[in-house]
Parts: structure tokens; C-alpha cells; sequence
């Protein structure tokens, strides 16, 4: 191959490249927003154990079922304990459904998890999970956000997967 084939064939990856990364929404920036909230109205399961643990995808489908099928007026959610007491590697989550208005009939396997709130520091990212900041980043400019508004915050995160392109993040504030 010649040199010119081999930079016009670099260019057009470049160019591919690029392109799908904006197509992704990985140029779009975060917002991040402090919220006024009312208590968040989970039902779903518990889970705690290693980070890479089938039950996780098992919950979150399920979740995500009962939300698509409609059989819960909700948002597929996941509570993200960050519990410093845990062995590396584990993690602890409440995997489910923040619900828009009450029920009273529940799968046997959920349970009901009410988090009091008033006020929330909330990212929302729209973008592809591909191309999202790493979730470090994210509760790093949610604490500082919440520092500029002198908001204590709890040592939690709630995802909420509103569409397969918009996740809003909230940290509780104390």
C-alpha cells in the first residue's frame, strides 16, 4: 500500500469514528441541577454481592419487564449504596421500579424501599451508555455541585433509566 491509501484510509476511520461518537451523544454535556424532590416510592429486590453477579442483569430485567409491559407506572431504577463496610469487589444495590403512583399489589419476591427527600443534586446525561463519563466522574461533580449549594448529601446514587438514551442521576441531599 501506498502512503497516500493508508492516510486516506486513516482519515475515513477518523471521520467514522467521530461521527458515531456524536451520534452516540458523546459530545452532549451533563446537567447537572439541584432539585426540589418528593420521597422516592421504590418496590424491587435487594441485592448485595460480587460486582459482576448474574443475579444483577436477572433483577434489572426483570424490573425493566414489568416497567415496558406496563404492569408498573414507573421508571426502571437502581439505588447504588456506596457502602464502604463492603470486601472489594461487592457491591450493594436495590434494583426496581420508582413508582409514579401507588400499588398495593407487588411481586412476592419484591419488597417497598420509601427514601425520604426533599432536595436532590440530579446529573441527566443523554447519551448512549458507550459513551457516558465514568460514574466516579459523575458523583464527583454531583458532590461538588452540591457543595457550591452547601448541600450534605447521603452516600447513595439513584439511576433512573428513563429511555435507552437518558439516565438521570439524583444524590439525595440530607
Amino acid at each position: 500500500m501506498n502512503k497516500r491509501l493508508v492516510t486516506v484510509l486513516g482519515l475515513v476511520a477518523i471521520i467514522a469514528i467521530t461521527a458515531i461518537y456524536m451520534y452516540l451523544g458523546g459530545l452532549n454535556k451533563v446537567e447537572y441541577t439541584i432539585e426540589n424532590v418528593s420521597d422516592y416510592n421504590l418496590i424491587g429486590v435487594q441485592f448485595q454481592g460480587e460486582g459482576d453477579s448474574k443475579e444483577i442483569e436477572i433483577a434489572y430485567e426483570e424490573a425493566k419487564t414489568y416497567v415496558l409491559d406496563k404492569k408498573y407506572d414507573g421508571i426502571l431504577t437502581l439505588v447504588h449504596y456506596n457502602d464502604t463496610t463492603l470486601e472489594e469487589d461487592q457491591v450493594k444495590f436495590f434494583i426496581g421500579i420508582k413508582l409514579n403512583e401507588g400499588t398495593s399489589d407487588i411481586p412476592s419476591n419484591y419488597q417497598r424501599l420509601t427514601i425520604p427527600a426533599k432536595y436532590a443534586v440530579r446529573a441527566s446525561i443523554e447519551a448512549h451508555n458507550s459513551v457516558m463519563p465514568t460514574p466516579e466522574t459523575i458523583e464527583e461533580n454531583l458532590r461538588e455541585k452540591a457543595g457550591e449549594a452547601s448541600l450534605r448529601l447521603q452516600d447513595f446514587t439513584i439511576e433512573q433509566y428513563i429511555s435507552e438514551n437518558l439516565l438521570i442521576i439524583d444524590m439525595p441531599a440530607r
